[in-house]
């Protein structure tokens, strides 16, 4: 169904206590090659510290730029709020100390964001586009789930990555993000949003724009959701649970949530089966993963949070 929302394309940015980074995530935003009509949402979750309030103020001053302020409530909270008040047809979310590549031969074909949505107009059958993650500030290099995502991975608990561009009536129809799953949420939000599609009748097709178009920044000046210690099983019986329709009929069985979510973690793919992939796709991305790795899975990097 034809969306009633303006055709463009919404950034939403949640920022509690970012001012560092947050000026250069916008900037890259706005240095993009657009076609499409777009907004910057930065969402203020609260922020108490006077760096990021003078980098929200900043960014205020671009006519590009919309400030939603809120209470303290969570990145999650943030996000919905982002995606509720968007504008546009298609969203796109970006932590506010990440940012998009401007590297003009990665932009010769057009920004990721255009590409994404030009695809999504065109391909109704696409549940959302992504594109590859190159590292950035403390470590430089691919993330190692660098290649293609399928809906049939993703329920097998592959890695989503924040930067996805998809419709935003459909990431409000299939639930937004779940505050309760504080962990793994971009990975929760997809299944969300594939999960309400499905119960449509919709096809889950992904699309993949290489790139890597998305930078996603290495620090330990703030802290992540990834570094937060919770139950992997519980957050993703959370997400089976509230999805158990789909999961399911992916599965091919009537199991329990608990006997699908174990089966669900079983098969998570580990660092190697990652590197397998990636040489499907690519051999010599993989092989210079592998090389920046140390040719060890269990990386000295690990301590950094790499993904």
């Amino acid at each position: 169904m034809k969306s009633s929302t303006p055709e463009g394309i919404s950034f939403v940015i949640p920022c509690f206590n970012s001012g560092d980074y947050l000026v250069e995530a916008v900037e890259s935003l706005i240095h993009q090659p657009h076609t499409f009509p777009y907004e910057i949402v930065v969402v203020d979750d609260g922020s108490d510290d006077q760096r990021t309030l003078c980098a929200i103020a900043q960014c205020a001053e671009r006519a590009e730029v919309r400030i939603l302020r809120q209470t303290h409530s969570g990145h999650h909270a943030a996000r919905n709020a982002g995606i509720e008040a968007a504008s546009f047809e298609y969203v796109m979310q970006l932590d506010a100390d990440d940012r998009l590549a401007t590297d003009p031969e990665l932009l010769r074909a057009g920004s990721y964001p255009d590409r994404a949505a030009k695809l999504l107009k065109t391909h109704q059958h696409v549940a959302f586009v992504h594109t590859m993650s190159r590292m950035i500030g403390d470590f430089d290099g691919l993330t190692i789930s660098s290649y293609p995502c399928r809906e049939q991975l993703i329920l097998r608990k592959h890695h989503v990555p924040t930067s996805i561009v998809c419709r935003r009536d459909d990431a409000i129809r299939g639930g937004l993000y779940d505050p309760h799953v504080r962990k793994w949420g971009d990975w929760a939000f997809a299944v969300n949003l594939l999960a309400g599609r499905f119960r449509r009748g919709d096809h889950n097709s992904i699309l993949c724009i290489a790139g890597p178009l998305h930078e996603y920044r290495v620090h330990t000046r703030t802290s992540r959701v990834s570094g937060v210690e919770v139950s992997e099983f519980d957050m993703t019986l959370l997400v089976v649970e509230k999805n158990l329709d789909l999961f399911r009929h992916h599965f091919n069985r009537d199991d329990s949530a608990e006997d699908i979510t174990r089966d669900v973690l079983a098969s998570k793919p580990s660092r190697l089966i990652d590197l397998i992939r990636m040489a499907e796709f690519d051999l010599e991305q993989a092989l210079t993963v592998a090389r920046q790795r140390e040719f060890s899975l269990s990386s000295p990097f690990e301590c950094l949070g790499i993904p």
